[in-house]
């Protein structure tokens, strides 16, 4: 199978191992434990959603660097503070702007250049972070993955348990267990992706128990873009899988009025019940090259799930989790997330996409595109 683009390489179905992706570092489980706590706080007081408004396009000039600095912890709390010698880590790509005055607990005074140990520098904030893009029928993509929604994740092997330098798993002498069957039209199965699709392993998201249908993925560089089985569309076969998943998928690139080859990374994630993924904002190189889109897909009560985003920790809005809703957000902002059902995962489907000009720019390196097959 070849793969069209001007200017990508052509290059036949490949087979790959399991892709593993390194995250930013941990948050303490302490801080995560009083996150959850204060996200639950939010929900029972009935925090309200932002209005939904289109800006249209994030700016990508926005997403040059994180909104704002890393938070700084003093005597009186967590703020977002920066001094003079940090100033070109503040972000410079909005209209808002306010003064930050930083404290010598954020810098020396020898490292800011001043015998003051407290600066005041200009800090410029994006207007928005969030672009309601629009409303689509997401029915056909329930249809498809609604059953082993609601199993939990496996938890994630062990160390001891993983061959090393080619070396088979001891058995202790015993035959090896042999796997237990599977649904092929469940999707959620890890046993099936890895037979079928593509397993790939993300060691914090694992260790939260958030499950994958990954459909599209890229490397950090976006030097190559991958696409999985599960989304290829099958010439013919208009029942498999990748032809129906696709087929379902193509109405909100309609409402972003955006190609299929623009999308380098689109996949299902199903957030655990009662587990918070704490405030962060999204590293690596394609962040300040992609626009992040959210749509909900399953949300039994969008009361229950708590979804901020802000320039900064205290600006978060809440965003509306109503299945269907079409959403970019800046992943250069501050954002977390909280499922507070009790027994159900929430699903999203998160889809990373370039601008039309983003491969005519970008002469070398070349971006591969790859098709998978299990």
């Amino acid at each position: 199978t070849k793969i069209a683009n001007s200017n990508a390489t052509y290059l036949p179905t490949h087979s790959i191992h399991p892709i593993q992706i390194t995250t930013m570092g941990a948050t303490p489980p302490e801080e995560i434990a009083k996150q959850h706590k204060d996200a639950v706080a939010l929900m029972d007081a009935g925090m309200e959603c932002a209005t939904r408004i289109n800006h249209g396009e994030v700016p990508l000039y926005w997403k040059e660097r994180p909104t704002c600095p890393n938070p700084v912890v003093t005597e009186g709390g967590t703020d977002d503070k920066t001094n003079a010698n940090g100033a070109n880590n503040s972000p410079l790509n909005g209209t808002r702007n306010n003064i930050a005055t930083s404290s010598s607990n954020a810098s020396s005074p020898a490292e800011n250049g001043s015998s003051d140990p407290s600066v005041e520098v200009n800090v410029t904030y994006p207007d928005w972070c969030i672009s309601s893009r629009g409303q689509v029928d997401v029915s056909p993509i329930v249809a498809l993955i609604s059953e082993g929604v609601d199993d939990p994740a496996p938890p994630p092997p062990s160390p001891a348990s993983k061959p090393r330098n080619g070396t088979k798993p001891k058995t202790n002498g015993k035959s090896p267990t042999k796997p237990p069957s599977f649904s092929p039209t469940n999707l959620w199965n890890e046993q099936n992706a890895t037979q079928n699709n593509v397993r790939i392993t993300r060691p914090s998201h694992d260790a939260w128990g958030i499950k994958k249908i990954i459909l599209v993925f890229s490397d950090d560089f976006l030097h190559t873009i991958y696409t999985l089985p599960w989304y290829q569309p099958s010439p013919t076969d208009p029942d498999s899988i990748g032809s129906k998943l696709h087929l379902a998928i193509q109405p909100i690139l309609q409402t972003l009025q955006i190609r299929q080859e623009q999308v380098v990374r689109c996949l299902l994630a199903g957030l655990p019940p009662g587990v918070t993924i704490p405030i962060h904002h999204d590293t690596g190189e394609w962040v300040k090259h992609t626009h992040r889109v959210h749509v909900p897909i399953i949300v039994p009560d969008p009361s229950k799930v708590l979804f901020r985003c802000g320039p900064t920790e205290q600006s978060m809005e809440r965003i509306d989790c109503t299945p269907g809703h079409v959403f970019e957000m800046n992943n250069q902002a501050k954002h977390a997330v909280t499922n507070g059902h009790e027994k159900e995962f929430r699903v999203h489907l998160i889809l990373d996409y370039v601008n039309e000009e983003f491969f005519e720019k970008r002469k070398k390196p070349v971006t591969t595109r790859v098709n998978l097959s299990p």
